[in-house]
């Protein structure tokens, strides 16, 4: 059962994602890397982008490189983190 609290966060499996689409993968190869489906992947980023607020794969990536405001603290927080151990 969904609950708005499931929005708080960004799964291990959409941070996975969100790394391969910041390096430019497209979704039949992020299903590839990742061993999922190309369904699956859309399924992610579907949720990715809901919990971010953006509206599409670009907006997603300007809020990760800053350039746009993420507004859920939570997940800002995550991305920093994710930033500092994986894009340095």
């Amino acid at each position: 059962m969904y609950s708005m609290e499931d929005d708080r966060f960004l799964t291990d499996r959409e941070l996975e994602v969100l790394v391969c689409l910041h390096r430019g993968l497209s979704n039949p190869k992020i299903a590839d890397k990742l061993c999922i489906t190309v369904y699956t992947v859309k399924a992610h980023l579907s949720n990715i982008f809901r919990k971010l607020g953006a509206e599409n794969r670009m907006e997603a990536l300007l809020m990760l490189v800053g350039e746009k405001e993420i507004k859920n603290n939570d997940i800002n927080n995550q991305i920093k983190s994710l930033k500092s151990k994986t894009f340095t």
